[in-house]
């Protein structure tokens, strides 16, 4: 193991932390979990039992930024997002498409049906290059979301998506990636997965070309 890799390697795991009691205090849309939980320190010994409340999808998430190579354009989507309903300019957020992985699929199945679903593109695995994956706010939420660039034709891109069977309302639209990462810049994008996705592909663009390639090999 490198320096580096030593630098990065866990100091604990799952083994050292107690779980005195967990509980399902609220199911509805979402759930709430309730944990009586203590962990080993960094200075040594063991917390106190902390009360922590999580925020439960029961499922993790992929998002996916859909990248036309040719026009150097992405695909973006708008919509309303209660959690944003404090933001000073409007709670409909620019975002990238994204949703929960389903029982039984896998993230590439998810990412492809995703795009289907909110943006009316065919995706083949091959068009999927994996990001990475990450956890959005880890201090109460235990959702995971794994990223993807796809490579895709956006020429025929629609202006409207979603299910109306999930209640969504999603405007569809296409940007130059420059504009894109502009907007992130500025701050008019502000969604996590897409700020990450955006900026990946900005930054490492020929790298993403290469592995692209390589899937189709």
């Amino acid at each position: 193991m490198s320096e580096s890799d030593n630098l990065f390697a866990p100091r604990f795991s799952i083994k050292d932390v107690t779980i005195h009691k967990k509980e399902r205090v609220y199911k509805q849309f979402f759930a709430m979990d309730r944990y009586e939980v203590s962990y080993k320190q960094f200075s040594g010994g063991e917390t106190k039992v902390l009360v922590r409340e999580i925020f439960e999808r029961d499922a993790d998430a992929v998002a996916v930024l859909v990248w036309d190579e040719k026009t150097d354009e992405v695909a973006l989507i708008e919509q309303f997002r209660p959690g944003a309903l404090k933001d000073a300019e409007s709670p409909w957020l620019i975002e990238i498409v994204a949703g929960i992985i389903d029982k039984g699929e896998s993230c590439e199945q998810t990412a492809i049906r995703e795009v289907k679903e909110e943006i009316g593109i065919d995706l083949k695995p091959e068009d999927l290059c994996f990001i990475t994956s990450e956890y959005p706010s880890p201090g109460g939420i235990s959702e995971m979301v794994t990223l993807y660039v796809a490579k895709a034709d956006l020429s025929n891109l629609g202006n409207h998506g979603g299910l109306e069977i999930e209640s969504e309302d999603i405007r569809v639209f296409k940007a130059k990636l420059d504009d894109a990462y502009e907007n992130v810049m500025n701050g008019r994008i502000h969604n996590s997965v897409a700020i990450i996705a955006i900026m990946n592909l900005k930054w490492e663009k020929a790298k993403i070309v290469k592995r692209l390639q390589n899937n189709k090999n």
